[in-house]
C-alpha cells in the first residue's frame, strides 16, 4: 500500500500484530459459549487488517474502495461506509463457524468521523438490533 497509495493517509497495524489472532479467538471462543451475533467499532489502526483478515473483505473491493471506486454490491458483501474518508469503511460477514457448524454474522460498523462516539454508535447498533428482532436479548450477549 506504501507503494501503490504513497499519498493517501494510511493506519498500519504496526504493534497491534496480536491483534487479528486474538479478535480471531474471541469470536471463536464466544460463538462456542452461543455467541451467533458480533458488532465491531474500531479506530483506525489495523481496520483495514481487521476488514481483510477477520470479516474477510476481498482485499480487491479494499483496494477499490481506497481508490474511490464503489465495487459491485454483491462482490462487496455488505458494503457500509460514510464516505467521509475511505478508511472509515466498514462491512458485514454472514460464515459458518468451523468448530460448530453454526451460521455467525460478524459487522464491522462504519467508523464515525469522531472517535469517541465508537462505543454510543455500536451500542446503539445492539440495541436496534435487539429491538427489531423483537427482543432477543438471550442470543445478542
Amino acid at each position: 500500500m506504501a507503494t501503490k497509495f504513497n499519498t493517501t493517509k494510511r493506519f498500519g497495524i504496526e504493534g497491534l500484530q496480536s491483534f487479528i489472532p486474538g479478535i480471531k479467538f474471541a469470536i471463536d471462543t464466544a460463538v462456542e459459549h452461543g455467541a451467533d451475533s458480533f458488532v465491531i467499532g474500531m479506530a483506525h489502526r489495523g481496520r483495514l487488517q481487521t476488514l481483510a483478515h477477520v470479516l474477510k473483505k476481498p482485499k480487491e473491493v479494499i483496494m477499490a474502495e481506497l481508490q474511490g471506486i464503489r465495487p459491485d454490491l454483491e462482490m462487496s458483501s455488505g458494503f457500509q461506509g460514510s464516505g467521509d474518508a475511505k478508511y472509515h469503511l466498514g462491512t458485514t460477514l454472514l460464515r459458518n463457524h468451523e468448530g460448530t457448524g453454526k451460521q455467525i454474522k460478524i459487522c464491522m460498523l462504519a467508523n464515525p468521523s469522531h472517535l469517541e462516539t465508537v462505543n454510543p454508535v455500536v451500542s446503539g447498533r445492539v440495541r436496534a438490533e435487539q429491538h427489531f428482532l423483537g427482543g432477543k436479548d438471550e442470543h445478542r450477549k
